[in-house]
């Protein structure tokens, strides 16, 4: 079997071991490639197993290969930014997929990209990159607007007291009024949250919005963005979402903070 190199991610030369559970071949063998001061985390994969062929094969044919071995990749990125203290360090992680068929072309791609790596590893150095969803209750959402706007109540008790034939009329006209009033509270909310947080933040990326398949959640995804943030700064960016959680939680928005990740979002 023709083996090659799985490259995970690129970080500044420290020394620090990395445990893992499993690596894409399924064994615990991580290795780190050292070059000048960075080094690459890598693991032995075969060739024919992770072709680009195979890989798209894969990607149509067996969607649960392609999950777990993604889930990998993330994993061994992650204990990758950890050192054996608490501490994180920058990476730059690769995309799922990046394979090398000898050390030799691993070195060239480093040397040719050395200085590209150094300039992203001195920007990341200091900073965290985490990311904070919103879900939306649209039930519960409701009912807060209702009681909170003496417009749309007069509108619904106005169409319930009309007789039968012209209520159903009234009520689909009141209903469309309680949709444009949601959308344009959810836009301020929205706005806030994106324009507060922002405020304790190097960098901002606002991400596609999930679909309840991929997001797993009975809620609606209203919000979904990543932010990257000084180190000295994150306890001022957790108050801040702390604070729109429970602000914005009675009015069934739920809101999650999650970190730190891997900068894919700011090399």
């Amino acid at each position: 079997m023709e083996t090659g190199l799985y490259l995970y991610c690129i970080r500044q030369k420290c020394n620090e071991p990395i445990e893992v559970n499993k690596t894409m071949s399924g064994d615990e063998k991580i290795q780190i490639f050292p070059f000048m001061d960075l080094e690459a985390v890598i693991s032995d994969v075969s060739i024919e197993e992770f072709s680009s062929e195979e890989i798209q094969k894969k990607a149509e044919e067996d969607l649960e290969w392609i999950k777990g071995k993604a889930q990998i990749h993330e994993q061994v990125i992650e204990q990758a930014m950890r050192t054996g203290g608490s501490a994180i360090i920058p990476v730059i992680p690769m995309q799922f997929g990046v394979i090398f068929k000898t050390r030799e072309k691993l070195q060239e791609t480093l040397f040719t990209n050395l200085e590209k790596f150094r300039k992203s590893l001195r920007f990341l150095t200091g900073k965290q990159e985490w990311g904070v969803k919103a879900y939306l209750n649209q039930k519960v959402f409701e009912v807060f607007l209702e009681k909170g706007n003496e417009e749309l109540m007069a509108k619904k008790r106005e169409a319930e007291a009309l007789p039968k034939g012209l209520s159903f009329f009234a009520k689909k006209k009141a209903a469309s009024t309680i949709d444009e009033v949601k959308e344009k509270e959810l836009d301020k909310i929205i706005n806030e949250i994106y324009k507060s947080l922002a405020e304790s933040v190097v960098s901002l990326h606002k991400a596609k919005i999930l679909e309840k398949d991929f997001t797993l959640m009975t809620e609606e995804m209203i919000l979904n963005g990543f932010y990257l943030i000084e180190e000295s700064r994150l306890n001022e960016f957790r108050g801040k979402a702390e604070e729109f959680r429970e602000k914005f939680n009675p009015r069934g928005i739920k809101i999650e903070m999650s970190g730190p990740w891997p900068s894919y979002h700011f090399i």
